[in-house]
């Protein structure tokens, strides 16, 4: 296409740089990552698991745009490729989207004949990337809206009939410090709380179980970690039964993420995500955050609980699948 042209990524700290630089344009409400930040997680990922980029560069020899191709790792299937496709926004995508994708598809036929499916996320809203997927016979198979809470705006009373239904089972509530203090085996058994809650999160492909190095590094070594807003539920017996964490990727604290939330199968419709969700949003005001956002599967309780919450609904991102 004149005007741009297209190649692998070279991974110097020039293009780091410009990678990182490219990434804040894109999502400036995202987290901030530093070319430091990128090249750790390329060093970090595994060499089992695809990981290609190829770059659209302008005649200026400035970074426009970024498709990857990756292998999830954290989930079992080895025959799924995940495609990523950032464009500044500066330049226009409807025309960048189709040289990227081109090219990636171009790179797994010559480089491994193991894909089956491709998946691809697009905003709802955004009518090129919906159409562009559409056109080259993408099918949409799982929405998840987004939705944020205005912490001021948080109902209180919600909270005394959480905890009161709390007391009733006897659950308690402590926080990822605390546990840490209490159980010498925290990392596994927090590990296995997370395994067994994530196995009924919906999703376009299996999650694979993480081993506790794994799981470290997804969730442990993360930089957006606070142990403070890590909230689990105990039983009376001492069993780890539920959790629900935030994660700070805005900088300036304004805005907390929801994590994880859940509760094991054997402990659900006792009020215990709520009260768990009640502690987060607790957590938020205390902090002086001034929203939560999340995102949900439609049609998971969760997404219900949200809303009953008082989280209010946003565009949906939306997954794609084309089989190979």
């Amino acid at each position: 296409m004149t005007g741009y042209s297209l190649r692998p990524f070279r991974a110097s700290e020039q293009e780091y740089r410009a990678l990182a630089s490219l990434l804040r344009a894109v999502s400036p409400e995202g987290r901030p990552e530093s070319s430091e930040d990128l090249k750790r997680e390329d060093l970090e990922w595994p060499s089992s698991s695809l990981l290609q980029r190829v770059i659209a560069y302008t005649s200026r020899e400035e970074m426009a745009a970024v498709g990857a191709c990756f292998q999830a790792y954290w989930l079992d299937s080895p025959s799924t490729i995940y495609l990523k496709f950032d464009v500044h926004p500066d330049h226009p995508q409807v025309h960048l989207l189709p040289i990227l994708f081109e090219s990636l598809h171009r790179l797994l036929t010559e480089h491994t004949s193991e894909f089956r499916r491709l998946v691809a996320r697009a905003r709802e809203d955004d009518s090129d990337r919906v159409g562009f997927l559409v056109e080259n016979g993408f099918r949409e198979e799982m929405r998840s809206p987004s939705s944020a809470l205005q912490v001021a705006e948080f109902d209180e009373s919600i909270c005394e009939r959480a905890y009161a239904r709390l007391a009733q089972c006897k659950v308690r509530m402590i926080t990822l410090t605390e546990f840490c203090n209490e159980e010498p085996e925290w990392k596994r058994k927090l590990r296995d709380l997370r395994w067994e809650i994530v196995r009924d999160v919906p999703t376009t492909e299996p999650f694979a179980k993480p081993t506790i190095a794994e799981f470290e590094e997804m969730v442990l070594r993360d930089p957006a970690l606070d142990v403070e807003a890590f909230f689990i539920a105990q039983a009376e017996d001492g069993a780890l039964i539920g959790m629900s964490n935030l994660w700070r990727n805005d900088p300036e604290g304004k805005r907390l993420d929801t994590g994880l939330t859940g509760v094991i199968r054997s402990y659900r419709r006792r009020g215990i995500a709520t009260a768990l969700k009640v502690q987060t949003i607790r957590y938020a005001q205390a902090s002086g955050a001034e929203t939560i956002e999340t995102s949900n599967e439609e049609e998971s309780p969760m997404y219900t609980l949200n809303l009953r919450l008082g989280f209010k609904p946003k565009p949906a991102w939306v997954d794609y699948t084309r089989e190979e």
